[in-house]
C-alpha cells in the first residue's frame, strides 16, 4: 500500500514537472532597459550589445551633429523604471532624415532569428514637443541585407512597423498624436482603388484610436507570414485599462484584402532594427520600455 502510494505520488510529480516544462515561455528576445546608457556616451553600442542587442547601435551618442540621433536610457518617474529614449535630430539637408538604430540579429543571421509568426509587445510614449511625420519608423523586421527594399530588379521584402500622423490614414491624428501601421510589400489591399500605390500600408482599420502625446501606451503586435495568407493584428492599451484591438488584416478573410505569401517567403527575418531612419524635418523624441519578442501571445508577460 505504501509502495503504491509512493508510485502515485511519483507519477503526479512527473506529470506536474512535464506540464511545467511545457509551459516554459518561448521568448525570443526581451529588454526592459534597466541599465545606464548616457546621452553623451561614446560607447553606447558596446553597452547595448552587452544586453543582447548583438547588432549594436548605429548612433553612438556622439557629437556627430545633425542626422545622427541619440539612443540612451533614462529613469521615468511614472513607470518607476528606466526607459529607452529614441531622439531624432534630422539633418538640415533636403533629405531631412535621422539615421540611427539599435539592432538584434545580423545580416547573415538565419532567417529564423525573428520567427515568421512573431508577437511583439512594448510600452511607448511620445513627448508633447514631438511633431511626428507621416511615417516614423519604429520596428524594422528585415530579411537582410539592409535596407531590405526593392533594388537591382529583385525583391528583398521590407517589413516596417511605423507611426503615422495622418498621411495614408483617412483620419489625421491630433497634433503630436500617432496611429500605428505596418508596411509589408506583398500585402495587397485590392479594394483600395483610391490610393493604388498605398496597398502595402496596413493601418488601424478597426478602431481609430490615436496614441496622443504625453501618454504611455502599451502596444501588442502579431505578424504571421508563415502560412499561405499573411496576418497582421495590433492592440493598444493605456495603463490600468483593457486591451483594445485596433487593427486586423488577415489575407483572404478581411474584406477585399489578400496577402499571399510565397512558399519561399514563409520563413522569418534575419534581424530587427529600431528605429532605423526617421523621415521628417522636426526633432522628435519617443520612449520605449519592456520590449518583448515571443512566439505566441501566451508567452508575453
Amino acid at each position: 500500500m505504501r509502495a503504491s502510494a509512493c508510485l502515485r505520488i511519483f507519477f503526479v510529480l512527473a506529470l506536474l514537472l512535464h506540464s511545467f516544462s511545457g509551459a516554459v515561455a518561448e521568448v525570443v528576445f526581451q529588454d526592459n532597459f534597466e541599465y545606464v546608457v548616457a546621452r553623451s556616451a561614446h560607447n553606447a553600442d558596446e553597452i547595448f550589445m552587452a544586453h543582447g542587442w548583438n547588432a549594436g547601435a548605429k548612433a553612438n551618442n556622439s557629437s556627430w551633429g545633425r542626422g545622427s540621433g541619440y539612443l540612451f536610457t533614462k529613469y521615468n518617474n511614472k513607470l518607476r523604471s528606466r526607459v529607452l529614449v529614441m531622439e531624432s535630430r534630422p539633418s538640415r539637408s533636403p533629405i531631412n532624415q535621422t539615421d540611427y538604430w539599435v539592432g538584434y540579429g545580423l545580416e547573415d543571421s538565419p532567417l529564423t532569428t525573428i520567427p515568421a509568426n512573431v508577437w511583439i509587445q512594448f510600452w511607448t510614449y511620445g513627448t508633447r514637443g514631438s511633431r511626428f511625420p507621416w511615417r516614423q519608423k519604429v520596428l524594422y523586421p528585415c530579411r537582410g541585407p539592409y535596407p531590405c527594399s526593392r533594388r537591382d530588379g529583385r525583391t528583398d521584402y521590407e517589413w516596417l512597423v511605423y507611426w503615422g500622423s495622418g498621411g495614408y490614414e483617412t483620419v489625421a491624428a491630433p497634433k503630436g498624436g500617432r496611429f500605428l501601421g505596418l508596411h509589408a510589400w506583398n500585402g495587397d489591399n485590392r479594394g483600395d482603388f483610391e490610393y493604388p500605390t498605398n496597398r502595402q500600408k496596413l493601418n488601424q482599420n478597426l478602431v481609430r484610436t490615436p496614441m496622443l502625446a504625453g501618454r504611455w501606451y502599451q502596444v501588442r503586435i502579431h505578424i504571421d507570414v508563415s502560412q499561405e495568407q499573411g496576418i497582421y493584428e495590433a492592440w493598444l492599451r493605456e495603463p490600468d485599462q483593457p486591451w483594445q484591438k485596433v487593427a486586423e488584416w488577415i489575407g483572404g478573410v478581411t474584406p477585399n484584402f489578400f496577402w499571399p505569401v510565397p512558399p519561399e517567403e514563409r520563413v522569418g527575418f534575419r534581424m530587427l532594427r529600431m528605429p532605423t531612419t526617421v523621415d521628417g524635418p522636426r526633432d522628435s523624441k519617443s520612449y520605449m520600455d519592456d520590449l518583448v519578442l515571443a512566439t505566441s501571445e501566451s508567452d508575453l508577460p
